[in-house]
């Protein structure tokens, strides 16, 4: 099973960085990168791992919520299933 993480660290990540994160969104904001992607948890401990390798801070970690998890957290109703009256 994959999650979507938005992950910050600190200052500008360099070009071998970046060019192994293929596939994931990346944006350089003053003083900090974010990486933006799909990770199954191996991936995920990976990704981890090789950015306290290179000695870059983890800012900010957060599990970015897909639109039918904010729909039913908005409304517990749209949750599939019988409905009870």
């Amino acid at each position: 099973m994959t999650e979507r993480y938005e992950i910050r660290v600190s200052d500008r990540l360099g070009p071998v960085l970046l060019g192994a994160l293929a596939g994931m969104r990346s944006e350089v904001v003053p003083r900090q990168t974010i990486i933006e992607g799909w990770f199954s948890t191996e991936e995920f401990r990976a990704l981890l791992l090789r950015v306290e390798r290179v000695g870059v801070q983890l800012i900010r970690l957060d599990r970015v919520a897909d639109e039918r998890e904010r729909r039913t957290r908005q409304d517990p109703s749209a949750l599939p299933g019988p409905k009870t009256e």
